[in-house]
């Protein structure tokens, strides 16, 4: 049971570390006119977070 436990939060710590990172790209890219991937990238996480972080336990 602890294994399951500390896989998710290693998968949550990856995650999290992904949309970081494409966030930080994106907002390298704005700076250079292209603001895409940025929007993605938002949209992409607050969507996870709506459907995942706000669900009830």
């Amino acid at each position: 049971m602890i294994i399951f436990m500390t896989m998710k939060l290693g998968l949550a710590i990856a995650v999290f570390l992904a949309f970081a990172f494409f966030i930080s790209w994106g907002i390298l890219l704005l700076l250079h006119g292209q603001p895409w991937l940025l929007l993605a990238a938002i949209g992409l996480f607050l969507g996870t977070f709506i459907k995942y972080g706000c669900r009830s336990h």
